[in-house]
């Protein structure tokens, strides 16, 4: 990425320790995780054991070393994130000295993102590109070649490999003014990756959708880009 996403989100980390109140977004049951955007921040819908949860940020004055955001779930921390420009890195507390939980990085294919998740200390499973699902007028895949907030609107969806090439699960993210969150993530992931690395994916989800969205063309705005949320909803 050509700007942290940790700056991508810079805008409305003050808004995401407000996200308190969820709103009902229907899950997957074949999902191990699903989220949702709301107050510009991430809602937890689903995590391992039957937890939900929210990202906060770690505090109103990020010091240097410390992490961006932290992971509660039933009001308890389980995980701080670090997000960089390519990415996010997971730990069990505030400490950089604290375990390492695993990461996810951020690759691109012709300005298709893929992701790597990395357990600590096992083997890495990575995505295919997330390819769009039942049609629509925009890019074959969540690209970076989107050239208006339209051209984002979908559901995309990417299998989930070993490090054999072996399929063995998904994500997905589903993108549109017209559904209970503007935004929702979820995916199936094997047991071999814990929920905070989930959580972590879809953050580099989010702030990837936060680029493309901010250097497409806002139809409804002129030449400016900007979220997808802003566009004027049209009546149902």
């Amino acid at each position: 990425m050509s700007r942290p996403i940790a700056l991508l989100v810079a805008g409305t980390a003050m808004t995401l320790g407000c996200v308190a109140l969820h709103r009902p977004v229907p899950v997957d049951p074949e999902a191990t995780f699903a989220a949702h955007q709301e107050h510009a921040g991430l809602a937890f819908d689903r995590l391992a054991r039957g937890r939900s949860g929210e990202l906060r940020p770690a505090g109103w004055f990020r010091r240097p070393g410390a992490p961006a955001f932290v992971l509660v779930a039933d009001g308890q921390r389980i995980a701080a994130l670090w997000p960089t420009p390519d990415r996010v890195v997971v730990r069990s507390a505030m400490s950089r000295e604290a375990p390492l939980v695993g990461e996810v990085a951020s690759s691109w294919d012709d300005g298709a993102i893929r992701l790597t998740l990395q357990p600590a200390g096992g083997p890495s499973f990575r995505s295919d590109p997330l390819a769009r699902e039942g049609g629509g007028t925009g890019t074959a895949t969540l690209t970076r070649s989107a050239q208006t907030v339209i051209d984002v609107r979908g559901t995309y969806r990417a299998t989930l490999r070993d490090s054999s090439g072996v399929a063995v699960g998904w994500l997905r993210t589903r993108i549109s003014p017209y559904q209970e969150a503007s935004r929702i993530f979820d995916g199936a992931l094997p047991a071999a990756i814990q929920p905070e690395l989930a959580v972590a994916a879809a953050t580099a989800l989010n702030g990837e959708i936060d680029w493309i969205e901010d250097h497409a063309l806002n139809v409804y705005r002129g030449n400016s880009g900007g979220p997808l949320e802003r566009s004027i909803p049209a009546p149902r």
